[in-house]
C-alpha cells in the first residue's frame, strides 16, 4: 500500500464533502455517546478517512481505467450499432441518439456529448468523427 501525503491532499481538495460529513458524524457521536466507545468510533472514523485519503490516487486510477475501457467498448458498440440508432430532437435545442446499448445526449452544435453504455452513464466526451458519423447516420435514418 503506497501511502502518500500527495494523495491525501488531492483527496482533501476533491472530496472535501466526505470530510465534512465525517466531521458532522463525529460531532453527533461526541455529543451523544458518553463512554469509551465514543472515542473508539472517533478513532475508527479518523483512521478510515486518513487511509482512504492516502489511497485516493490509486483508487481514482482504477476508476479511470475502468471508465476508459468502458468508453472503448462503447465506441466499438457505436460502430456496430450505427445503422440501428434513432435520433430524437428536443424542443430545448438538445438531441438524443439511442440504440440497443448506446445513448448519446447533447446540445445541437455543442462539441461535447454525454454517453451512456448499457444504461450506465460514462460521462461527457468530446465530439469525434465516429460520434458525429453515428449522429448523422441516425439523423438520416429518422427522415
Amino acid at each position: 500500500m503506497d501511502l502518500s501525503w500527495e494523495h491525501l491532499s488531492a483527496f482533501v481538495e476533491e472530496q472535501w464533502w466526505i470530510i465534512l460529513i465525517a466531521a458532522l458524524v463525529l460531532l453527533v457521536v461526541i455529543k451523544v455517546v458518553k463512554t469509551l466507545v465514543k472515542w473508539l468510533i472517533v478513532a475508527v472514523i479518523l483512521i478510515a478517512l486518513a487511509v482512504y485519503g492516502m489511497n485516493y490516487e490509486p483508487i481514482r486510477d482504477v476508476v479511470d481505467t475502468i471508465t476508459e475501457s468502458s468508453l472503448d467498448a462503447a465506441m466499438q458498440a457505436i460502430v456496430g450499432e450505427t445503422g440501428k440508432a434513432t435520433y430524437t430532437e428536443g424542443t430545448d435545442n438538445t438531441f438524443t441518439v439511442e440504440s440497443s446499448s448506446i445513448k448519446l445526449t447533447g446540445s445541437i452544435g455543442a462539441d461535447k456529448v454525454t454517453i451512456w453504455f448499457r444504461g450506465v452513464k460514462l460521462g461527457e466526451v468530446s465530439m469525434s468523427k465516429v460520434i458525429e458519423s453515428y449522429i448523422e447516420t441516425a439523423k438520416g435514418a429518422g427522415k
